[in-house]
C-alpha cells in the first residue's frame, strides 16, 4: 500500500493521469529545445540550447547564455566516443540501440541544473538520466524528450568543472542508468532494485579508469551504519554501495572475464533475477564457490583492511587498489585531497552495548586496553540474534589474528588494540542491541552512547528536493566541504526511476 500511495503521489506531482478526462497530447519540443527537471519544483521545464560536438556516439548540446569554451566541449565528446562508451557498454551492456528516436547516438546536454545552488550550498546536483524520456510524448508523459540523453551541470559556482575527471566520471554513471534501464527494464521487462542499480553507476568510474571515488568512501567511513540492500538515498548509503561494487569488480572480474568474456556486472544486468538474486546468478556465471552471504561477510573485513592489510591465505579479506585506512588520499588526477579517519572514529571507542542492525547491514567497533600500562584486553560479544555475525581482529596483520566466526560469550584477547565487525547477513532487521563485555580504558561515555544509539532507519525522501535538502543540513555532507571547500556532488537518479514506475503502474510502456 505505501508503494502504491508513493506511486500515484509521483504521479499527481509530474502529470500522469489526473480526473475529469485525459488532456490532449502535446506536441514535441523543436530542434535545439529540451524537456529538464527543476529539482525545487519538482516540476519540467524547457531548455533551450544549441549543437556545439559532435562525436560518433553523442550529440552535445550547450544550454543558451551557459560558457563551456569549444575545446572543452570536443574533449567531452572526444572522451565519450573514446572511453566512456565502449567502456561502459563493455562492463554493462549495450545502451538503447538505436532506441526511441531511432538515431544510435546519445545526447549529452550541458546545462546549469536547476537544483536550488547558490554559493554556500552543501550539494548540487551533478547530472542525472530520466528514463520517462524513453516513452512516447502523451498526456501521462507530457514533457518526455523521446531521446536517450544524460544531462550534465555546467554550473560554474558548483566548481564542477567541465572537462574534469569527476566531470567524466559522472557521464560513465549517468550512462550506465542508461544501459542498466536498457538491460533490466526494457529487456527484461523488471524493476531493479536501486541499490544495484547505483552501485553499479557508482563503479563505472572505476572501469573508465577515473580512479578511486574517495568522495564516497569518505561519507560511508563517516556514516556506517547502513542496510546495503534497502537503500535509504543518504551519502552514507551512497558510499555503501560504491565500497561494494568495487569489491566485486576487484574480486570477481577476473574469473568472470575468463569464464565469459564479460564482468561481473555484465552477468547480472543479462539476467531476469533482481536484487540478491541477480546478484547470486552472476556469482555463479562467474565460477564462484561464494554466494551473496559469503561475500557480504568477507567485505565486511575488507573494508577494515583496505588494501594497506594482506592478510595470507585470504585475498578475499582485502581489496586489491582502494584503501580506507587512516590518511590523506589525492583523487580527481590530483585535483583533490580527502583525509580519510578509517573505519573506526572515536565514537565507537569501547562500546558496551552495540546498536540494533537493518537489513544486511553492518557496524565497526574498536577496543583498546585497560589501564594501568595493561598491553592486552579482551573482548566478549553477546549474540542477540541468531542470524547476527561478528569478526574479530586482533590489531595484527597475518589472518591467524582474525576470529572471523566468533562464537557468542566467548572471550577474544588482543594486544594494543582490536576491532570488532558486527554483520547481519539477513533480510530481518535485529530488533535488540547487543552486549559486549571488555577490558577497556574507559567506559563509554554518554556522548559516544548517543552516537550509536539503536538502528533506526532514515526516511525516504519522496521527492528529489526533499533528497537535496537532506543532503544540506547533512554533518557527513557539511564535514566534507569543510575539508575539501566544494560542494557535494548529490545522486537523485532514483527519483526518476520513481516517475518512470508510475507510467509503467498504468501500463504505460517504451514505443520501441
Amino acid at each position: 500500500m505505501r508503494r502504491l500511495l508513493t506511486l500515484c503521489c509521483f504521479a499527481i506531482l509530474f502529470g500522469c493521469g489526473g480526473g475529469g478526462g485525459s488532456p490532449p497530447t502535446p506536441a514535441p519540443l523543436g530542434l535545439g529545445s529540451f524537456w529538464a527537471v527543476d529539482f525545487i519544483s519538482n516540476g519540467s521545464y524547457v531548455v533551450n540550447a544549441a549543437k556545439v560536438a559532435e562525436g560518433a556516439h553523442c550529440y552535445v548540446y550547450l544550454e543558451n547564455g551557459q560558457n563551456v569554451d569549444s575545446t572543452t566541449i570536443n574533449a567531452i565528446a572526444n572522451q565519450f566516443d573514446t572511453v566512456i562508451y565502449p567502456t561502459d557498454t563493455v562492463a554493462f551492456g549495450n545502451e538503447p540501440n538505436p532506441g526511441i528516436d531511432g538515431d544510435p547516438k546519445i545526447y549529452i546536454l550541458l546545462l546549469n541544473v536547476r537544483d536550488g545552488f547558490n554559493p554556500g550550498s552543501p550539494s548540487f546536483v551533478a547530472g542525472y538520466f530520466d528514463p520517462t524520456s524513453k516513452y512516447a510524448l502523451s498526456s501521462q508523459n507530457p514533457d518526455s524528450n523521446q531521446k536517450e540523453i544524460l544531462y550534465l551541470n555546467v554550473n560554474p559556482a558548483t566548481q564542477f568543472i567541465p572537462g574534469s575527471i569527476d566531470f567524466y566520471a559522472t557521464i560513465a554513471h549517468e550512462f550506465q542508468h542508461l544501459i542498466h534501464w536498457e538491460q533490466k527494464t526494457h529487456q527484461r521487462n523488471v524493476s531493479d532494485e536501486t541499490w544495484l542499480d547505483e552501485a553499479m553507476a557508482q563503479v563505472a568510474r572505476t572501469y573508465c579508469d577515473y580512479g578511486p571515488d574517495y568522495d564516497s568512501v569518505f561519507d560511508y567511513e563517516h556514516d556506517a551504519n547502513h542496510s546495503l540492500t534497502s537503500f535509504d538515498e543518504t551519502v552514507g548509503n551512497y558510499g555503501m554501495v560504491y565500497l561494494w561494487a568495487q569489491y566485486l569488480q576487484e574480486q570477481f572480474d577476473p574469473a568472470a572475464i575468463t569464464l565469459t568474456s564479460h564482468s561481473i556486472f555484465w552477468e547480472m544486468l543479462h539476467n531476469s533475477a533482481t536484487g540478491i538474486a541477480e546478484v547470486n546468478a552472476a556469482l555463479t556465471a562467474a565460477g564462484s564457490t561464494r554466494d551473496f552471504t559469503a561475500v557480504f561477510r568477507d567485505w565486511a573485513v575488507a573494508n577494515y583492511s583496505g588494501n594497506a592489510i594482506t592478510w595470507g591465505g585470504h585475498p578475499e579479506w582485502s581489496y586489491t587498489s582502494l584503501n580506507t585506512r587512516p590518511g590523506s588520499y589525492s583523487f580527481n588526477s590530483g585535483q583533490d585531497t580527502v583525509t580519510l579517519p578509517g573505519l573506526f572514529p572515536s565514537s565507537r571507542l569501547n562500546l558496551a552495548s552495540l546498536p540494533m542492525l537493518g537489513q544486511w547491514s553492518l557496524g565497526y567497533y574498536s577496543y583498546t586496553p585497560a589501564t594501568n600500562g595493561a598491553a592486552t584486553g579482551t573482548v566478549i560479544w553477546n549474540s542477540s540474534a541468531a542470524s547476527t555475525k561478528a569478526s574479530f581482529v586482533n590489531g595484527k596483520t597475518s589472518a591467524a589474528s582474525v576470529f572471523y566466526n566468533m562464537t557468542s560469550g566467548k572471550s577474544y584477547p588482543f594486544t594494543s588494540d582490536g576491532y570488532l565487525i558486527y554483520t547481519n547477513p539477513s533480510a530481518t532487521a535485529i530488533a535488540s542491541t547487543t552486549t559486549i563485555v571488555h577490558t577497556a580504558i574507559v567506559p563509554v561515555t554518554a556522548g559516544e552512547a548517543t552516537i550509536e544509539a539503536a538502528y533506526s532507519a532514515p526516511m525516504v525522501p519522496r521527492t528529489a528536493s526533499e533528497a537535496l535538502a537532506a543532503m544540506n543540513t547533512s554533518p557527513v555532507v557539511r564535514r566534507l566541504v569543510q575539508e575539501t571547500g566544494k560542494p557535494h556532488r548529490a545522486r537523485i537518479d532514483s527519483y526518476l526511476r520513481m516517475r518512470e514506475q508510475a507510467l509503467r503502474a498504468e501500463g504505460i510502456r517504451p514505443p520501441f
